[in-house]
Formats: structure tokens, sequence, C-alpha cells
């Protein structure tokens, strides 16, 4: 069942009375460069460890795109109020780049208050499956790997199963940004994460895919972790290649 709106505001509530407790926010939004703007929220493991998650935001006129929602439907409604604050323009459509938590824990959050989300055709089964909120819309278009469709300003990628079987990327063709979401490890990284929802050998095609078509990109963000060059699509690459 979709969150209510009365749910919804019930939690801004929450947020702004949990506010004079914290600290530090859970979110952070950075411009990249005009119009474009990365948003990252850390999320708490029981164990402590605090692990910081990318996504992004892109105006296309007096509107808003949003890639990704926050980790949780709590920082979500966060970011929507930190976008509000920080850039006073309203969210119109949404696109989550695939179905695990970090992506698409905040999507009924985003749906209660009129914001389109839309995803590849998987993450809508895969999140039903897995109890995850279910995005409303899907690209019938991208079912194919290779695929591309037009969002706006945006081209939304499916290259192929990768991290996930049903990874989104996103290019910005005039900023030369490549979002590569869980697709792409930072230069920190250390190991490929999280691959037990994916596809190994497909990743690795996948990775030759982005370094011919995208070799241009300027700047290249991951899931996790900070922003790099191309070079990142050759780090991941060297990381998914010693897992065989």
């Amino acid at each position: 069942m979709k969150l209510s709106t009365v749910l919804v505001f019930s939690m801004l509530l929450c947020l702004q009375t949990l506010s004079f407790a914290q600290t530090e926010s859970t979110i952070q939004i950075r411009n990249l460069t005009e119009g474009v703007w990365v948003h990252t929220s850390t999320y708490t493991y029981p164990n402590a460890v605090k692990f910081p998650s990318n996504g992004l935001i892109v105006q296309d006129g007096e509107e808003l795109t949003l890639i990704d929602t926050a980790w949780g439907e709590l920082r979500t409604v966060e970011l929507l109020k930190a976008i509000e604050s920080q850039i006073n323009l309203p969210v119109t459509t949404a696109i989550v780049t695939h179905a695990h938590g970090d992506r698409a824990a905040g999507v009924d959050v985003l749906e209660s208050v009129g914001i389109k989300v839309t995803s590849h055709p998987l993450t809508q089964r895969i999140t039903k499956e897995h109890g995850l909120p279910v995005p409303n819309h899907v690209f019938n278009n991208l079912a194919a790997p290779r695929s591309t469709t037009k969002v706006g300003k945006l081209e939304v990628i499916f290259p192929g199963p990768a991290h996930a079987m049903d990874n989104l990327l996103v290019w910005l063709p005039d900023e030369k940004i490549l979002f590569g979401g869980c697709a792409i490890r930072a230069i920190s990284a250390t190991s490929a994460g999280n691959t037990s929802h994916g596809d190994i050998e497909s990743w690795i095609k996948v990775m030759k895919f982005l370094r011919s078509q995208y070799k241009s990109a300027i700047t290249v963000i991951p899931g996790h972790g900070e922003v790099g060059g191309v070079e990142l699509v050759d780090h991941t690459a060297r990381l998914v290649e010693a897992l065989r």
C-alpha cells in the first residue's frame, strides 16, 4: 500500500523534531555544474558503520528530475526538504536505477507527493518480490541490453546486467556527465561490492561498452563514494575481472 500524503507530512514533522538532536544531516546536496547536483544520503548499519549513497538531481527548465531516492523513507523526506530549501524548484520526475534499498526505498514517498517514478521493467518485478516500494511506471523500451531512451535532457541507458540485472545508467550529453550508479565503483573501492544480484560476465561486457560509447565523459558518478572521471570505468572493470 502506498504511503498517504498525511503520513508523509507526519514524517516531515518527525524529521523537524529529530533535527534538533542531529549534529549533522544525513543528506548532502553538492552542485556539480549549472543545473546538476549530486545528492548523497548516509545510511547507518546496525553495527554503527556509516555508508554514503549517491544520486543525481538535474534541472530541466523550471523542473527537476531526481535520479534515485535517498537511502530510506525518512531520508527521502529529508532529501525533498533539502531540495526545496537549497534549489527551490519542484521535482516532477524520478528515475530509479535498480531494485535495491539505496535506490528505491523512498519510492512511496515520492509517489505520494505526485512525483512520477519510472524504472526498468525488471525493477518493478524485483521490488515487489523483495518487499520494497514498487515504481508505478516502467521504461518498456529499455528491456533489451544496450537500449536507450530520452527523458527531457537526459539519456537513460540499460547497458545490460552488471551490479544488478536491472541497473540503469544516465548520460547528460551536454555536460558529459555519466551517472553510473552501483554499476560503477569509486576509485577508492577495493572490490566490486555486492555481486549477489548481478552478472559478472555481463558486467565486464558492460564496462567495455561504456568505455567505447561514453569515453568523452568528463564526470562519472559512482553509486557510492567520490565522483571521478572516465578512469572509474576502467577501475570498475579491473575489480570485476578479478572475480573471474
